[in-house]
C-alpha cells in the first residue's frame, strides 16, 4: 500500500488518487484531534474556504454533532497577505473548541486571519485547534506568535517556504488538485 504522502506528492497523481490520499490523512487527522480534545465540550468546524473543504468530510464523520461554520480567505499572490471575502459562523461560546481546517499552512497569514476571526466572533484562543495537512515552519511561528495558546496539528512538516512564499518540498496548490 503506497503511502497517501507519497500520492499526494506526486505530481503525476490523478484526481482520484490525489483525493483519496487527501481523504485518508483527513481521517487520521480527525482521529487524533479527537483523541485530544475535550468530549464535554461542543465542536465547531471551520474549514478555510475554498481547500479546508476537502478535509470537512472526515472530521463531520468523526465529529457528528459538530456545527459547522465559514471563512473565505484568498491570498493576494504579491503581497502573501490573505483578504476576507466570506464568512459565515454559528454563534460561539466559551464552551465551544473551534477546530480550523485548512491543509496548507505555509505563511500563517490566512491561519492567523482566521483564527482572529474566530476570537471576535467569541473563541477561546485555547479552545482553537488549527489542523494542516502540511506545514512550513515560518506558518507554525507566525501562528504561534500571534495566538500562542492555539494548538497546531499538521500530518507533515516541511523544510521551508520558496521565494513566492509557497512550501518546499509541499504539493502544489492543494485547492486546485483537490477539486480539479
Amino acid at each position: 500500500m503506497t503511502s497517501p504522502f507519497i500520492t499526494l506528492r506526486n505530481r503525476k497523481s490523478t484526481t482520484k488518487e490525489f483525493r483519496d490520499g487527501a481523504n485518508e490523512v483527513s481521517r487520521i487527522l480527525a482521529k487524533e484531534v479527537s483523541r485530544h480534545v475535550v468530549s464535554s465540550k461542543k465542536i465547531i468546524l471551520v474549514p478555510i474556504l475554498r481547500a479546508g473543504l476537502a478535509l470537512l468530510p472526515s472530521f463531520i464523520e468523526k465529529f457528528s454533532e459538530a456545527r459547522v461554520g465559514f471563512i473565505g480567505l484568498k491570498r493576494n499572490e504579491k503581497t502573501l497577505k490573505p483578504k476576507a471575502y466570506y464568512q459565515n459562523l454559528p454563534r460561539i461560546s466559551k464552551s465551544d473548541v473551534v477546530i480550523v481546517l485548512d491543509p496548507m499552512l505555509a505563511t500563517g497569514g490566512s491561519a492567523v486571519a482566521g483564527i482572529a476571526t474566530l476570537i471576535e466572533a467569541g473563541a477561546r484562543e485555547e479552545d482553537i485547534v488549527f489542523v494542516g495537512v502540511i506545514s512550513a515552519p515560518e506558518g507554525i511561528a507566525n501562528v504561534q506568535k500571534n495566538f500562542p495558546r492555539v494548538r497546531i496539528l499538521c500530518a507533515a512538516y516541511d523544510k521551508k517556504l520558496d521565494k513566492k512564499g509557497y512550501i518546499v518540498p509541499g504539493l502544489g496548490d492543494f485547492g486546485d488538485r483537490y477539486f480539479a
